[in-house]
């Protein structure tokens, strides 16, 4: 049989500036073989951001409800005024190899359906908003890295312009905007009031499109400076006027015991007695869904070691304005579940962080039908974490 020389989408189109192998960039605390894992696999891309300014754009509504579509093609979101597709619009999204390749060509019948709605005045394109957490701020606020650097492309009435998955219905936009999420959109002086959905073909007089600088998968990643240029400024807009530790070296455990339905292997069965664990030797144990987003970002001004399952809640280490050292909790079966480990090690590639990871032992791990049950072993995550502290 001949293998195929596969390279994912994202790879073809970004500035690429180096990649990494993540396994030279991560250390196992308790030794663990990992060379049966994506993450051995995986690379951290670099690259530099782009952005384009349209007249009369087109912009369809995204078409799918899952990240990857079942046929593993997508259309492009945004197109020119002479139809040739804004690839810097596109939702990046690098696909496992088996997948099919996303497509590359225009599919939209142009000349049969024709945009019904126009809307006119200057707009800037914050991509796919995806209301979980991580990804909203990964992927979606990220964008507002052009906004930073050339604020002269504002206009007073600028409008931002995201689009929304098929089922973000008008409750689910409710809900949004009630939730703790609006918080970053406010420091960044994006109200509800000048936020436009695309859910339906749609021309822009004037369009600014700054090119996504995170891409995350479950294989190869890819992040751009600016992505951790924004979560710092957020920190720094939100953490203010709030009271720190000033200046004293903080450590943090990200618990999920107040969580219901974590996702699969990110919950530890002993989680009670490991928040007690952490406690004991200096650690504050904080629940990021009980705070506010200020609060959240106050604690992070101050952190200089982060420790939970890998996922949203550790993935606030990417707001941390210095370096610092991240351990994510996990066992092996979960690494084949879900690319947790895998973003928290391309976050800390970009942030500066260090990496660490205590994989739960055979004995302690129990993968059935339909979750993982695992457990961690205080006694030895206490002998390998002491030289780290």
């Amino acid at each position: 049989m001949i293998e195929m020389n596969y390279q994912d989408p994202v790879a073809r189109r970004v500035k690429h500036d180096y990649s990494l192998k993540l396994k030279d960039h991560i250390t196992p605390i308790c030794g663990s073989d990992i060379s049966d894992t994506r993450l051995y696999q995986s690379t951290f891309t670099k690259f530099t951001p782009r952005y384009q300014i349209e007249e009369n754009a087109l912009f369809l509504p995204f078409s799918e409800s899952y990240h990857i579509p079942a046929n593993g093609f997508m259309e492009h979101l945004g197109y020119d005024k002479h139809l040739n597709p804004i690839l810097i619009a596109d939702h990046y999204k690098p696909v496992l190899k088996g997948y099919k390749d996303h497509n590359q060509l225009p599919v939209y019948p142009f000349k049969r359906n024709l945009p019904s709605l126009r809307l006119t005045g200057n707009h800037y394109y914050m991509g796919l908003l995806n209301p979980h957490y991580g990804h909203f701020f990964l992927e979606s606020l990220t964008r507002f890295w052009l906004a930073m650097k050339k604020p002269n492309l504002l206009e007073v009435d600028t409008k931002f312009v995201f689009h929304v998955y098929k089922n973000f219905s008008l409750e689910s936009e409710n809900r949004f905007f009630s939730s703790n999420l609006t918080e970053y959109l406010n420091a960044l002086g994006i109200r509800r009031e000048n936020i436009i959905f695309v859910r339906k073909p749609t021309t822009f007089e004037r369009i600014i499109v700054p090119e996504t600088t995170v891409s995350i998968s479950d294989g190869n990643c890819y992040f751009a400076d600016e992505s951790k240029h924004v979560c710092s400024h957020l920190n720094g807009l939100l953490s203010r006027n709030h009271h720190s530790k000033q200046g004293q070296c903080r450590k943090v455990y990200i618990t999920r015991k107040l969580l219901n339905n974590p996702v699969q292997g990110r919950a530890i069965e002993n989680e009670s007695e490991v928040e007690h664990y952490f406690r004991d030797i200096g650690f504050d144990i904080v629940a990021p869904e009980t705070l506010t987003q200020s609060e959240v970002q106050s604690i992070l001004s101050d952190t200089t070691f982060i420790a939970g399952t890998p996922g949203s809640g550790l993935l606030n280490s990417f707001f941390i304005p210095h370096h610092a050292t991240t351990l994510g909790l996990t066992c092996l079966p979960a690494t084949i579940y879900n690319p947790g480990l895998n973003h928290q090690i391309n976050a800390n590639l970009i942030s500066g962080h260090k990496s660490l990871a205590y994989f739960a032992s055979d004995e302690l791990t129990k993968v059935e039908k339909d979750s993982i049950k695992w457990k961690v072993d205080i006694d030895k995550l206490d002998e390998k974490l002491t030289t780290h502290l």
